[in-house]
């Protein structure tokens, strides 16, 4: 949702804007053509240093990337010399690249190692630790409270058993442990449980909360913070921090405060789910610092 996003982020000349989840670096990329703007990104993969060089040879002093993840953000912007910004964008998905690459062990359609970080250097967790080391109710949990599986009690004694006479050590091996289980029409039967790891590992749902408290620090007046979210418990976070701080719950002018330019959450069209499937369950939220 690239035009999206940009359309409603409305980059503007030798203004600063903060690309939270630079990735394979579209958004930055598109925000830097559309306007004489600075674009500040951020990604915790390192593979993603790869695309930012790219940038920064093509838009020099426009563009400044830095490794990190959402909590870092404060640091990262204070080395800068950046007070504040004027407009950023968060996309959370989980980028092709990182999907489609066997090692990750991201996806249960390549057979790969169960790694699943997204710093695979400062991240110690693994999802391989995880399904071998962790007793039967903390599995359970993670899979009922991270992705909503309602199974998750029965994949959860699943893999204990399994892993009595085999180190449970592939996404493939994980994957047809829950297949045995799940039955899902629309959906891979794994998709859940993969990405209750996933968030876990990541501390995803923590990071989020973080780059949103600082959105209320750093955006400046009339400037923007627009959100793509792919799954439910993201959306959750989203929408209700906005909601909070939201001009209709505060009477003092004085409140950092939203308001909320999308009432409900814009969804890709059809064309492009036709061109990127896994844009599906994607939900677009805005937000204008007032």
């Amino acid at each position: 949702m690239v035009n999206e996003v940009v359309s409603f982020l409305k980059p503007k000349h030798e203004k600063i804007y903060l690309d939270c989840t630079f990735g394979q670096g579209g958004y930055s990329k598109k925000i830097l053509e559309s306007s004489k703007c600075s674009v500040y990104a951020i990604d915790r993969d390192f593979n993603s240093l790869k695309y930012a060089k790219d940038l920064t040879q093509k838009f020099k002093k426009r563009f400044s990337f830095g490794n990190i993840k959402f909590s870092d953000l404060r640091i990262f912007l204070q080395k800068k010399n950046i007070n504040t910004i004027d407009g950023m964008v968060i996309d959370l998905g989980v980028s092709n690249t990182q999907l489609n690459d066997p090692v990750r062990g991201f996806s249960f359609n390549h057979d790969g190692p169960l790694d699943m970080r997204m710093d695979n250097i400062n991240t110690k967790l693994t999802a391989e630790i995880i399904v071998n080391e962790y007793d039967e109710k903390e599995l359970s949990d993670i899979f009922f409270y991270y992705g909503e599986e309602r199974n998750s009690r029965r994949i959860a004694s699943s893999i204990v058993e399994f892993r009595k006479k085999r180190k449970i050590n592939s996404t493939k091996i994980l994957s047809d442990i829950i297949q045995r289980i799940n039955k899902y029409k629309f959906k891979h039967p794994a998709t859940r449980v993969f990405q209750a790891l996933r968030i876990v590992i990541n501390e995803e749902l923590n990071e989020l909360e973080e780059a949103l408290k600082i959105s209320l620090e750093i955006l400046t007046k009339n400037s923007r913070i627009v959100v793509v979210a792919f799954h439910s418990l993201e959306d959750k976070i989203i929408k209700n921090f906005f909601k909070k701080n939201s001009s209709q719950n505060y009477k003092s002018d004085n409140r950092n405060v939203f308001r909320i330019i999308t009432k409900k959450p814009i969804t890709p069209s059809s064309e492009e789910i036709k061109i990127n499937p896994r844009s599906k369950s994607a939900k677009l939220r805005v937000a204008e610092k007032i």
